[in-house]
């Protein structure tokens, strides 16, 4: 029913938060309705205090969409109560206004949360109409209870705060949203979800910005597991992956500043400027791939990997390039495997 554990827990900690909220306010109210002897909108928070104490209830029995719900209509009853007994002055209206992005976002989370929403669009015609409904109502009745101007100050800062604040909780967490949906997309578009290397699509966008150039010692190797079908023949596909893995951890380990790509399949792709010679710097991979043990449940076997080695060149393409270093890898692999070629 629920998406992941994480956006459980807030969808339920957001709910509490206006279930508190509305309580707290509850608690506010009723002591200026005593105060400035309003008896309506006490009369009205009794009943609130019964709603919203249920409604804690509710929240507490993971009935969050009906929750959500109670929250909607108790907030915009009492924003016409206020306005119907105090007049626009005091700024009840505000709260109409003011809930709008707070239906958005919560559309949002249940919509991925529970699968489904309150209706969006119905909510919002309501309180935009709500809030021009009592306007109209003010310039044509007085309200019910002409109130000190200290009474109003205190309400024109209290529901100022009050709205403000929610508002501002949530454009932080549609910001949130924002930054994390774009960080997961780079992620897909640019990482290689399997080993955490990079993809095709970010080398190539990284060896575009050597054309024009002609940077030193920059090389291109390219590395493939030899027999790697053999592996997922004969230990199947997930062990195939496991080998996929434990290769580019020793990449990430070996060639530490370099860029490693996961070109596709079982090759590889280093491309550095790095002083340190390159036959050094590919041998020891070699080397520290063939000397490791992967274990992978009951099994254990050895990898050896062939690479193909070519400098830059500013006269060839990206294409070009690569295919340098994929021929001296396919000169490797006819000619023994497990060695490096440049």
């Amino acid at each position: 029913m629920f998406g992941s554990v994480k956006d459980t827990a807030l969808i339920k900690n957001l709910t509490l938060f206006f279930g508190g909220f509305l309580l707290f306010t509850d608690v506010f109210f009723l002591i200026m309705g005593i105060i400035y002897d309003m008896p309506v909108m006490r009369y009205v928070i009794y009943v609130k205090l019964v709603i919203n104490t249920t409604n804690i209830f509710l929240i507490l029995k993971e009935h969050y969409l009906l929750s959500t719900g109670i929250i909607y209509g108790v907030i915009l009853g009492f924003m016409v109560v206020g306005v119907i007994c105090t007049g626009t002055t005091p700024a009840f209206q505000l709260y109409a206004p003011g809930m709008l992005v707070c239906i958005s976002y919560n559309g949002y989370l249940h919509k991925r949360i529970l699968k489904k929403e309150l209706p969006l669009v119905m909510l919002i015609a309501v309180h935009i109409l709500c809030y021009i409904v009592m306007y109209i109502y003010a310039g044509l009745a007085e309200p019910l209870y002409d109130i000190p101007k200290s009474a109003v100050i205190i309400f024109v800062i209290f529901n100022s705060m009050a709205t403000f604040s929610i508002v501002t909780i949530y454009v932080l967490l549609f910001h949130n949203v924002a930054i994390s949906s774009e960080e997961k997309l780079e992620r897909t578009a640019l990482v290689d979800n399997l080993t955490g290397l990079c993809n095709r699509h970010y080398l190539l966008a990284a060896m575009d910005s050597l054309q024009g150039v002609s940077p030193e010692n920059t090389w291109l190797a390219i590395l493939d597991i030899d027999d790697f079908k053999k592996i997922n023949d004969t230990y199947g596909h997930n062990c195939g992956d496991y080998t996929l893995q434990t290769v580019a951890d020793i990449l990430k380990q070996t060639c530490r500043d370099c860029i490693i790509c996961r070109w596709g399949g079982e090759e590889f792709i280093i491309v550095s400027n790095s002083p340190e010679c390159e036959t050094d710097i590919a041998e020891q991979l070699r080397k520290n791939i063939a000397a490791e043990s992967f274990r992978f449940e009951k099994y254990s076997f050895k990898v050896t990997v062939t690479i193909g080695v070519s400098f830059y060149d500013s006269t060839l393409t990206n294409d070009q390039w690569i295919s340098k270093s994929d021929e001296k890898l396919y000169f490797g692999k006819k000619n023994g495997k497990n060695r490096v070629v440049i």
